[in-house]
């Protein structure tokens, strides 16, 4: 939450993403392999605080380059969506892959194994080329660059071209899905799955995301993000009761996580896009920072929220009352889809 949008400011005034890049997926490599060797509470602490400041300035950065790339198309929303896609179809294999190996072999060895696969991102990163030298925030190309540090009252106005109402909808959402995520492998466990079978459900959810991303970037780009970004909020709340009435099934659940996958993709595909396309290219990846630092505050929120609800009022009234705040999530992007709409209609 806190290095997310330094990371991106940094970039901006680096006129640079892949040093950014190329560092942090390196960065999360050393973590991951030293968390496959720590040995007390303390030390896995340490090693993950060093992890997420360097995934923050590996998926800050790498959004901005996006951002940059899809500057002049057309289809921003199909293209994001497919990028996004490809991450969530990594993901679910990680999934599958993961639970197994943690049961049949150690967790240490599944650490150890991430760390491999971050280290060869690492090297493939060193093959990309940024499409252009970006403009300094202060000046043209050549002009004196800004203190990459310093916190402009920009920062106090939380503006940057992100409007309020999708920042709150961003927090609202994520604290709906990272809360309740937190918790689900409890629950899952606590009605008797295996952890194959839950990192296999979690797998089945990866791989609807990947499509549902490509779907939803494509219809955003006809009826526009704010659409789909309601449609993720709705469904979010739609997935939270599904999960407080059907899991005792194994069939109904299969269902559920596909509604899961659909609403993950429409909402994180969107999301993504409308923060790179406000503004230019100047501020692109402190806007990125921004809409990782807002997402990282709904995060730390939620995580809170998860387990003090449950060891408060147990499994049900959680899954109730983060059904409540996806939709409240849904009436921010739903405000917000109707004040762009006002705002292309001519006077």
């Amino acid at each position: 939450m806190v290095s997310s949008y330094l990371w991106g400011r940094a970039s901006d005034a680096l006129g640079r993403r892949k040093p950014l890049i190329v560092g942090g997926l390196a960065g999360v490599a050393v973590a991951y392999f030293l968390l496959s060797q720590v040995t007390g509470f303390d030390g896995a602490w340490a090693v993950r605080l060093g992890e997420a400041a360097a995934m923050a300035a590996y998926s800050t950065t790498s959004l901005a380059l996006m951002g940059d790339l899809l500057s002049t198309s057309g289809a921003r929303g199909k293209r994001m969506g497919a990028y996004r896609g490809i991450g969530s179809l990594a993901f679910a294999g990680g999934a599958l892959i993961g639970g197994r190996l943690a049961d049949a072999y150690s967790m240490r060895m599944t650490f150890g194994l991430a760390a491999v696969f971050y280290l060869v991102a690492a090297l493939i990163a060193l093959l990309l080329r940024d499409p252009r030298v970006i403009a300094p925030a202060n000046g043209p190309v050549g002009g004196r660059r800004p203190i990459v540090f310093r916190l402009p009252s920009s920062v106090f106005r939380l503006g940057l071209g992100l409007p309020w109402l999708f920042l709150a909808g961003v927090f609202l959402w994520q604290m709906t899905w990272n809360g309740q995520a937190s918790m689900w492998p409890n629950y899952m466990a606590s009605l008797g799955y295996a952890k194959t079978a839950i990192s296999s459900l979690w797998g089945l959810a990866g791989l609807i995301e990947a499509p549902s991303m490509l779907l939803a970037g494509q219809l955003s780009d006809v009826v526009g993000r704010a659409a789909l970004l309601t449609a993720g909020g709705v469904g979010a709340s739609v997935v939270m009761l599904g999960y407080l009435l059907f899991s005792g099934t194994l069939l109904a659940l299969l269902g559920v996580q596909i509604v899961r996958g659909m609403t993950f993709g429409s909402y994180t595909a969107n999301a993504m896009t409308f923060a790179v396309e406000s503004g230019d290219e100047r501020m692109r990846g402190a806007n990125s920072g921004l809409l990782n630092t807002v997402s990282g505050a709904g995060q730390l929120v939620g995580l809170y929220l998860g387990g003090t609800l449950v060891q408060a009022q147990g499994f049900p009234f959680m899954w109730a009352a983060f059904a409540v705040t996806a939709l409240l999530s849904a009436v921010c992007f739903a405000a917000l889809r109707r004040r762009t709409t006002q705002e292309r209609i001519p006077a």
